[in-house]
């Protein structure tokens, strides 16, 4: 599935405002977009401020973020770029981590000039 090509310095917030979701440091430094390097399979997304509501009662906020979307033909360093298949704002094709039911981020800002597939 076609989709723009995710990049480290993307805008992505998860699911319960205000949290923040960061790839701390990028896993390769050499394939760009839009001057930020791409992000790939490797790439690690945390999540820091989530406000879910259910934390009262015990139940843990989200702490990460599992890409879904990957590309089947675009690799860099031998590893799938992320993908996210429609202009920001969106749904992210991902899943949050550490939040029972798991709940999609939510992609604010991103480059619109490379897609993959």
């Amino acid at each position: 599935m076609p989709g723009l090509m995710l990049h480290y310095g993307a805008t992505i917030m998860c699911a319960h405002p205000p949290g923040q979701v960061t790839i701390p440091a990028p896993t390769q430094q050499r394939v760009l977009v839009s001057a930020s390097p791409v992000a790939t399979v490797a790439d690690t997304f945390l999540v820091a401020g989530c406000s879910f509501p259910a934390m009262s009662l015990g139940a843990p906020p989200c702490t990460g973020v599992t890409w879904l979307q990957t590309s089947s033909r675009v690799f860099v360093q031998g590893m799938p770029v992320l993908l996210q298949p429609t202009p920001a704002p969106s749904l992210a094709p991902a899943l949050g981590v550490g939040t029972p039911p798991p709940n999609p981020p939510i992609v604010l800002a991103m480059q619109f000039k490379v897609s993959g597939m």
